[in-house]
Formats: C-alpha cells, structure tokens, sequence
C-alpha cells in the first residue's frame, strides 16, 4: 500500500473531481495564454489597433512610439468629432431646387390658382330693389340723398371706395338718422345680407363667357361668391379646378359683362344709344384681380387692376416650398398657413382691440369671430381712415407657412383695338407648362449621416467602433462582478450570477459552492484519496511482500 501526505496549509487545495470537470479542450496553450494574458482578458483591445499594439510591445521605443500615434490620431479624431457635433446641433440647412415635371398620365394636371374677380367698386348691386325698400321706410327724397345713405351703408360695411366717411359731421348725422331709420328693427348684419347677399350682383351679372381650352364652362359651375378685405361682393374659382395641358392648348378664357356703378362718381360714363334716345349708363371703372388660394380670407395684396377694352394675358409659375418648422422664415401656426390668413386675422383683430366689434362680411365665416358683435355703422364710418390702416402699414409681420405653394403672376396688357361691345373685361390665364419648381430645405446633416461621420472619425484614427465600446463595457461589468462577487465571499454571502464562464486563468471551483470553496477541507473525504499507512510485511530475505 502507499500514503500520500496532506497539502501544506499554505496551498490551494484542487479537487481531482473539480479539475476532472473542467472542459479545457476549447482554451489555447497556456503559455500562449500567459504570454499574452492582456489580449485575451480584455477582449476590447482587440478593436482598439494602435492600443492593442502598445499592449503588445516588447520594448520601450515601440511603447513611446505607439503611445505618440494614438495621442495624435485622437487628438485629431476629437477636434473633428466636436467640429460634427457642433454642425449638427446648429441644424445648418440648404435648400434643394427640383422642378418636377407632371408627366405621368394620371398626375398629368395641375391645380389652378384661386383667381378671384372683383368690381373696383363696392355699389355694383340691384339698387333698384334696394331704393324701393328704402322708399318703404323712407318715403320719396331726392336720388343724391338715398345714394348717399347708400354710401353711408357701404361704408359702414367696412367697404372702400364708397366714400361715406367724406361728409361733413353735420350732414353725416343726418345721413346716420336717415339709416337708422331705413334699418328700422332689422340688425346690422340683416341688413348687409339684404343689401349683398340677396341684391349684390350675381354670377350670371358678372361673367359672360368661359372657356377652358376648347371647351365653353358654365361659368357658375366654376366660379363661387365671396368677400374681400376692404373691397366687397367678389367671385373666386373653385378649388378642384385643374389646368390637364400646357399653355394655349388648356388656357382659361373668360369675358366680362358690363358692371354698373350708378351710386358712385368715379364710375365711368358711358352713352348706350338706343332707338331714338342716348341712355348714360356709369360703369365700373376697373375690374381687380387677387391671387388667392384655398383659404376663405382674402386681402388687398397682391392685386391687379384690369381696365376696361383690354387684353390681358396672365401667365402662373408655380412653386412648392417645404422648409423646416424650426426655421426662423416660417410657421407652423394655422393662422399663417393661408395666403392672406395673416393679414386678415392682424386686421380684424386691430378692429376688435380697438373698437371691440368687426366687419359683417366675415362674422359667420371666420370661427375665432363667433362671440364678437357687429359693428354699428358709425364706428366704422367715423373710424375710417384708422380701420383702413393694414397691418403692412402700421408694422405688423406676418410669417409664410413652412410648407406652401406660391403662384408667381406675370400679366402681359394690351389694348383690344377690335372689341366686341357685348363684352368689358378679358382675361387669358394659363400655365405656360404643367411644371412646378420645388424648394426643399433640408439639414446638411441627417441623423444617418451623422452617426456615419462619427464612426469614419473613429474607425480612421482610432480603429474603433460600436463593438469596441461593447467590448469595453463588458470587460467593465466583468471587472465590477468579480470585486462584488470576492467581496460578498469575504461576508460569507452566495454570489452566483451565471453570466460568465470560468476562464482558465481563475480558480477552478469558481462556481462551485460556497462552502466548498471557503472550507478549509478539502470538499471530500480524505480516506476517498488518501490511504491509511499499513504495516510492510517483509520476508527472511527483506522483500516486501
């Protein structure tokens, strides 16, 4: 029989079943290991090319060398990375200019700019039935009177042109009783609809001809009745209305009637010669022209005036604008959004401010003007000429919308020296192509972009990347899960996480438990590996036996 002594105290005692169960098939050499122990517990050097070569130098100009390189090649990676960072927290911005031409069959259209018509003057009505209700309340007086209570009116209104403000204080008080006395116990608003919803002139007083290319329109079919700012009873193209061919081919043609302006001076006369007497009819002087868009509002800019006998010729440009919402040029606010939403909204709300009242013509069609009253008509009329004030005169801004479509107007005129007499106004409008340019703001960095530049940064002068920062924080939890784990054995309390796999370098039983691994016994009997001493049984020859 043979005995083995017990380990010295001062040793490690390793199971022989411990180290049996230890799988060392897949580990490399251990004096490959030893070598280079660095590389292979701290897996993240291996991303890190120049670290990973400092590590691994064997003498000291190589360290100063490697360490000379990785200073400068970060340095450098750092100033270009905070240069990135800076451009991408500034949001520096170019604008991108596309023109998009409409070329497939089904998109091949394009939508038609609000064109919206108006008499120069507000008194282009049926003022015959509007002076028989006046002689209903009134009784017979002169017909300067009862125009100037219509002048009164028009004013009060919040029209212009109409020059009811222009009496003296004295006269234009009696005027003021004459009105009140003529609206009897009918509201403000009763009687602006009297007087232009149910006798301002219509469609059919308006338009005379239509056309959309080749084919003749109803013109009541397309066009639709509104007001504008200041300037009264207009009409404006529908909305779906879509040009579907270039220039000539798809152009809006449209005629104009005779428009009577019998109440104001600054119509013009004309004589209409009829069977055995001379009839002088005034007319509507000019007949104004605003580039609106879909939106209800429309104000005194832009306008054209198209005279009376001429040929004018109205060629759109379209453009799309699509800016940032954080862009100082623009907003997002609904106010904002319509072509003359702004305006409008800057002026009533001057008028309420000041007067705590608006106009009649945008009580029920604007919704922020649901509680607001009606003002009375010397207000306004008193008031004139401060409440004629726009907002571009008096200082208010108004920001576009970020995104908008803006039709650029150019008006070519020429007098018609062969005019149909059956006709006052014409008017060609048209897109010279079905194109539109398109101004898109965008960032000079993009989210993409600048994760890309961050990682050319680091990949070129540093050789790192994502999986190099993962490396790294996981030799950091490993690190932290080794001092927690030794220091909860020193306090005797049971750490076993699972995470990690034992490596060669550690102890063998790591995972085992921990009563084992802190006994000072060995985890199994001795007898099972040590053997008691027994007695030599020599012969007469001193052979053991």
């Amino acid at each position: 029989m043979y005995s083995m002594k017990p380990p010295p105290e001062n040793e490690i005692f390793i199971s022989p079943i411990t180290l049996a169960s230890i799988n060392t098939t897949n580990y490399e050499p251990a004096m490959k290991i030893a070598r280079f122990h660095c590389n292979c517990k701290y897996l993240w050097l291996r991303e890190l090319h120049g670290l990973s070569a400092f590590m691994m130098s064997n003498s000291l100009m190589e360290k100063i060398f490697w360490s000379i390189v990785i200073t400068a090649c970060a340095a450098y990676s750092i100033v270009n990375t905070t240069n990135i960072l800076k451009e991408y927290g500034a949001e520096a911005t170019t604008t991108l200019l596309t023109i998009l031409p409409l070329d497939s069959i089904q998109a091949k259209q394009l939508k038609f700019p609000t064109m919206v018509f108006c008499p120069r003057n507000p008194d282009f009505i049926n003022y015959y039935n509007v002076l028989e209700d006046m002689y209903n309340h009134l009784g017979y007086m002169e017909n300067v009177t009862n125009f100037h209570i219509l002048q009164y009116a028009m004013t009060g209104f919040g029209f212009d042109n109409a020059n009811g403000d222009t009496f003296n204080e004295t006269y234009k008080e009696k005027i003021r009783s004459y009105y009140l006395k003529w609206r009897d116990n009918r509201t403000q608003y009763e009687m602006f609809d009297f007087m232009y919803n149910k006798n301002g002139y219509t469609c059919m007083d308006l338009f005379q001809t239509c056309y959309g290319g080749s084919l003749t329109y109803n013109c009541c079919d397309i066009f639709q009745p509104t007001y504008a700012m200041l300037r009264g009873r207009c009409f404006r193209l529908v909305d779906d209305y879509y040009q579907n061919d270039t220039d000539e081919v798809s152009k809006v043609s449209i005629f104009f009637n005779n428009m009577t302006s019998p109440i104001l001076n600054s119509g013009v006369l004309v004589k209409i010669a009829t069977p055995g007497l001379f009839i002088i009819v005034r007319f509507q002087p000019q007949l104004v022209l605003y580039n609106g868009d879909s939106n209800v509002e429309v104000g005194i800019y832009p306008r054209y005036y198209l005279n009376s006998n001429d040929w004018n010729r109205v060629r759109y440009y379209q453009k799309s604008m699509i800016l940032l919402p954080k862009s100082d040029g623009c907003s997002t606010d609904p106010i904002y959004q319509g072509k003359f939403t702004c305006f409008v909204y800057k002026w009533l709300m001057q008028l309420i401010d000041q007067y705590n009242c608006t106009v009649p013509y945008y009580k029920y069609t604007l919704p922020y003007l649901k509680d607001v009253p009606i003002c009375e008509p010397d207000v306004i009329v008193d008031n004139f000429a401060n409440i004629s004030l726009t907002p571009s005169t008096i200082g208010y801004k108004c920001t576009p919308a970020c995104s908008r479509i803006e039709n650029t107007v150019q008006l070519t005129t020429s007098i018609d020296y062969d005019p149909d007499p059956s006709y006052m106004f014409r008017i060609e409008a048209s897109f010279t192509y079905l194109e539109y340019e398109q101004y898109k703001e965008i960032r000079t960095t993009s989210t993409a972009g600048f994760i890309s530049e961050l990682g050319g940064q680091a990949g070129l002068f540093v050789g790192s990347s994502i999986m190099s920062f993962v490396q790294l924080f996981n030799s950091i939890f490993i690190q932290l899960y080794k001092l927690l784990r030794n220091y909860c054995n020193k306090k005797g309390i049971r750490v076993r996480l699972g995470l990690y796999k034992t490596h060669p370098t550690e102890p063998a039983d790591k995972y085992y438990e921990r009563d084992a691994a802190l006994s000072d016994e060995p985890p199994y009997p001795l007898a099972t590996i040590i053997e008691e001493e027994e007695q030599n049984i020599m012969d007469a020859d001193e052979l053991e036996l």
